[in-house]
């Protein structure tokens, strides 16, 4: 009897260690993003993306731009927001590039993977940036650094989730750079706008205050005679300009350490029936 309590004593905390490896452990997470706007919609720039614990804001709507915004709505430049989130503790950052990279055209699609924590606290909330082209100083981001919480991935709940990005009223002016035809970025993606600028932060300087898009194109300057802003009017886009799906992807290995642990169970009750 004695043999026997002990065996059972060692096989629950065999069971216990091994619960522990696999639970706390990193998840795999694949982030799709889709381009669904129109076939003649904006294109994104390669999205940067990060997991943390909530405690990193990318912008306030009404308050200045940050370095970061700015680099990211002139020029699609996610160096600074790369910086900036390094110093989040735990955090993990990455892009997301097109499947023709560096740009997510309409109809395109762009796939990257991410290891994160999976204990569900260091890496539960999930952010994005990129800009919106044809722009001077558009981009796409969540201000709410709590507005995508995938702790129901991390925890097993739900396999898959998906979300809408650049809904109508959550596209973003910089106010960093005058609205500007002659100088926006992105231009050679549609026909009938002139060249635009050919490098870096070339438009005129604005206020820097972070406003909502609204009337998306009609405030700009040189408006091409006869061109069709249909196409870039972001309230023909009920669903957004984009899709975001985060897929938990299984990692190999996690089933190993689980048939050692079984293993070691099924040895240890030979080993008790021969005593």
């Amino acid at each position: 009897m004695k043999k026997f309590n002990k065996f059972t004593k060692l096989s629950l905390a065999l069971i216990a260690i091994n619960s522990t490896a696999v639970s706390a452990h990193s998840v795999q997470l694949q982030v799709k993003i889709d381009n669904i706007g129109p076939s003649n919609g904006v294109s994104l720039t390669p999205v940067w993306v990060g997991f943390h614990n909530g405690s990193f804001d990318s912008y306030d709507g009404g308050a200045r731009s940050s370095a970061a915004i700015e680099a990211i709505a002139e020029d699609g430049n996610v160096d600074p927001i790369t910086s900036s989130f390094s110093g989040t503790a735990g955090g993990v950052q990455g892009v997301v590039l097109g499947n023709e990279p560096p740009l997510i055209n309409p109809g395109e699609s762009g796939v990257s993977q991410f290891t994160v924590e999976g204990d569900g606290s260091v890496n539960k909330y999930f952010s994005y940036a990129s800009m919106v082209l044809s722009s001077s100083d558009y981009f796409i981001a969540n201000g709410n650094p709590f507005a995508h919480d995938i702790s129901s991935i991390l925890d097993g709940t739900e396999n898959e989730i998906t979300f809408f990005i650049g809904t109508p009223g959550t596209i973003n002016d910089a106010g960093t750079e005058i609205n500007d035809f002659n100088t926006s970025a992105g231009n050679g993606l549609f026909a009938g706008l002139p060249a635009g600028q050919t490098g870096p932060n070339q438009g005129a300087d604005e206020n820097g205050i972070i406003t909502s898009v609204d009337d998306a194109y009609g405030n700009f300057l040189n408006i091409p005679n006869g061109f069709d802003l249909s196409g870039l009017d972001f309230n023909q886009y009920p669903n957004g300009i984009a899709s975001v799906t985060i897929t938990a992807v299984p990692v190999p290995g996690a089933l190993p350490l689980a048939a050692t642990g079984l293993s070691m169970l099924i040895g240890m009750a030979r080993l008790r029936r021969k005593s």
